[in-house]
């Protein structure tokens, strides 16, 4: 164990014998930190579970109070999961009810001055860029590649292998495989670029292109676009988390670009 001797660190916090505190770090009571982690200088840390090989920059603090007004004191924590890479400045708060939770998957980037509300999930290899901000219980889920200064209302859900680009205003759901821009956000096209370089396979792109072109493409009526969809080839299986994906979603979903000739074929 590497401990800086200016590090603030509660006696019963709980940190493995291969882990590192850099200098004028603060470690509170509720902290449980895992093997090989880095915990940088001048972090603050308490309400938090912290996972194998994770990073954490400079100036972060993970497990703060819910940014609400009226919360008061419940037992609720940060969970982050293994190998991520948690840069300088990156804020990330516990959840706000009994036993809530705030979660980050593994293998995960989150950029300089990131910042995720109380109760957000978010999944496996996600990359949340510099100056991005999560509002309270947003799910992001994996593969999904978030721009620079991206602001997302809470409740919204981001769907696998989507892509949200630089500056973007989220306020409704982005469907998985979907590439979302502008403010307010459009879906300007599927992921094509994203999904091959993921090893999607010709057959699979093509059956996201189709569904791509009934929900965002012909704009037609959702129950129609349902029943289109539903009668797509769906080798890959992907179709379907599509379908589920839009039956489950509560506040609607970003829709296409305005007119038809400006979307992607």
């Amino acid at each position: 164990m590497s401990l800086h001797p200016s590090a603030i660190i509660h006696k019963d916090a709980r940190i493995d014998a291969t882990a590192t505190v850099g200098p004028f770090a603060v470690i509170g009571a509720n902290v449980e930190i895992g093997p090989r982690c880095v915990i940088g200088p001048q972090t603050w840390l308490d309400h938090a579970r912290i996972c194998e090989g994770t990073r954490i920059g400079a100036g972060s603090l993970i497990g703060g109070n819910p940014q609400m007004l009226n919360w008061k004191e419940v037992p609720s924590l940060v969970s982050i999961g293994q190998n991520n890479d948690i840069r300088e400045l990156v804020t990330i708060h516990r959840g706000k009810d009994e036993n809530g939770v705030t979660s980050v998957g593994n293998d995960c980037m989150i950029m300089t001055n990131t910042h995720i509300g109380h109760d957000c999930a978010i999944g496996n290899n996600v990359i949340i860029t510099t100056y991005s901000g999560l509002a309270g219980h947003v799910t992001v889920n994996d593969h999904v590649i978030i721009g620079g200064q991206v602001g997302i209302h809470q409740f919204v859900r981001i769907g696998e292998y989507a892509m949200i680009g630089g500056a973007a205003l989220i306020v409704q759901d982005v469907v998985p495989y979907m590439l979302a821009q502008g403010n307010p956000a459009r879906i300007r096209t599927f992921n094509m670029v994203g999904l091959k370089r993921k090893g999607f396979s010709d057959k699979a792109r093509a059956e996201i292109k189709q569904a791509f072109k009934v929900l965002f493409v012909k704009r037609g009526n959702l129950k129609t676009a349902r029943q289109e969809l539903a009668a797509l080839p769906d080798e890959s299986g992907y179709v379907r988390k599509i379908i589920d994906f839009v039956n489950a979603s509560k506040r609607g979903f970003i829709m296409g670009k305005k007119t038809d000739d400006e979307a992607e074929e």
